[in-house]
């Protein structure tokens, strides 16, 4: 057996410094202990880190009982045990089936002339000279995109109480509660000041507001196209319906997976195209070549912003790497590795590959002009049977949110400094 490689041994590092500069940190990691690394012993089990083609594939091409999502007890403390992040086996793959349709096909086209139009909405009235920032405007758009197409909440009372609700989530999404599913003993109320009191308060609240929707839908079950009313019309493989809570744990699930990693891949976008100004001006010529007012699909097809998008997810993955849990013993990257070890598939090291994507760190979407990637080569939504369910949903949204804000808008940056690998993108914009 090979010696195991080497790593980091303190776990409680590892998982800090991973939650505060997840893409930096990653690749330091990469560069001191190379491809693959040892990881930290969990439960006394070792653990490895690849993001090779070679161990990726040997990660993600295996049959689904082969793997666990790693931590799943700690996203069962946040999301509840029919969470989709939690499931395992059967269940997982059965969940996964009742999920899937609206995020995918036709079902998801359907949703694309709202999207238009929830950008549209809220940009319609910028001015030449007018500053904004990119997050926050992102973060409008995809937000009402949850409340409208997942939510199906129109109503004007009842979508500002709902937008509330959901703003109150996303803040509370804050590091000290991302650190609370790595470390479990900090999930106290410290008094109902701590970032866990916060999430149970605001999780409740959501709760509150979904409860009594769930009971007038189940009511009056009229034709609805939203997410929300098609998990009430979902049927199980013996023939039951989910219940409120399981509906409920799914929604929760969503948002936490969808809303601020699509608003930050946006932003990011924006940020790379202000400080490409000839990658600009090619995608504004495309979507300019579209007409005055193209369809939903036209923006889909187009190939370069397509190429644009998926560049800014090469560069800015929602997450830099996706963790996994052995059922069985299993050889990856070389190694043999027991049932219960951990690996992680490290997504950034596979998109920083200087093999597979020569000058790695420059933003040049071309490159997805040039050739088709394998699924072990770019991952932005990870791999295998886990791999995102939002996945085709999240690009779509991508394209048709960035292509109909700059047929119409061109933005430069107020300031021309590059952020740094791990900060939240928020760079400030000018309407010109």
């Amino acid at each position: 057996m090979a010696t195991f490689p080497k790593g980091p041994t303190n776990n409680f590092l590892v998982n800090v410094q991973g939650i505060m500069d997840p893409i930096g940190y990653t690749l330091r990691l990469r560069e001191r202990y190379g491809d693959p690394m040892s990881l930290p012993k969990m439960d006394g089990k070792p653990g490895l880190a690849t993001g090779s083609v070679e161990g990726l594939r040997s990660v993600f091409a295996v049959p689904p009982e082969a793997l666990d999502q790693m931590l799943a007890k700690n996203f069962s403390a946040l999301f509840g045990e029919s969470s989709l992040f939690v499931l395992s086996g059967a269940r997982h793959t059965a969940m996964r089936k009742l999920l899937m349709p609206p995020f995918h096909g036709q079902r998801m086209r359907l949703y694309g002339k709202q999207i238009c139009d929830l950008a549209l909405q809220h940009s319609r009235d910028f001015k030449p000279g007018q500053q904004l920032v990119a997050q926050d405007l992102m973060h409008t758009i995809s937000l009402q995109t949850i409340i409208h197409i997942v939510f199906g909440v129109t109503a004007p009372e009842e979508a500002a109480r709902l937008e509330k609700l959901l703003e109150s989530l996303r803040k509370s999404l804050s590091l000290g509660l991302t650190v609370t599913l790595v470390i479990p003993w900090l999930r106290r109320e410290f008094g109902g000041f701590g970032p866990w009191a916060h999430w149970q308060r605001v999780t409740q609240d959501l709760r509150s507001f979904l409860d009594p929707e769930l009971a007038r839908r189940r009511a009056d079950p009229a034709e609805r196209t939203d997410i929300l009313s098609l998990l009430l019309k979902a049927r199980q493989e013996d023939g039951t319906e989910l219940n409120d809570q399981q509906i409920f744990e799914q929604l929760h699930t969503l948002l936490f997976a969808g809303h601020s990693t699509t608003a930050g891949a946006l932003s990011w976008a924006l940020s790379f195209l202000g400080h490409a100004p000839a990658v600009l001006r090619r995608l504004q010529d495309e979507l300019t070549a579209l007409g005055a007012d193209p369809e939903p699909e036209a923006l889909a097809k187009a190939p370069y912003l397509e190429a644009v998008c998926n560049e800014t997810l090469r560069l800015r993955p929602p997450s830099p790497g996706v963790g996994r849990k052995l059922n069985t013993p299993m050889r990856i990257a070389g190694y043999d590795l027991p049932a219960g070890a951990g690996v992680f598939a490290q997504i950034i090291w596979a998109h920083h590959d200087p093999a597979v994507f020569p000058e790695s760190e420059v933003f040049r979407p071309e490159r997805f002009l040039e050739r088709t990637y394998s699924p072990f080569e770019f991952l932005p939504f990870g791999g295998g049977n886990r791999r995102c369910i939002g996945a085709a949903f999240a690009l779509y949204e991508m394209k048709l949110v960035l292509g109909t804000l700059l047929r119409r808008y061109s933005f430069e940056l107020v300031s021309r400094s590059q952020c740094g690998w791990g900060c939240r993108v928020c760079p400030a914009l000018r309407c010109a």
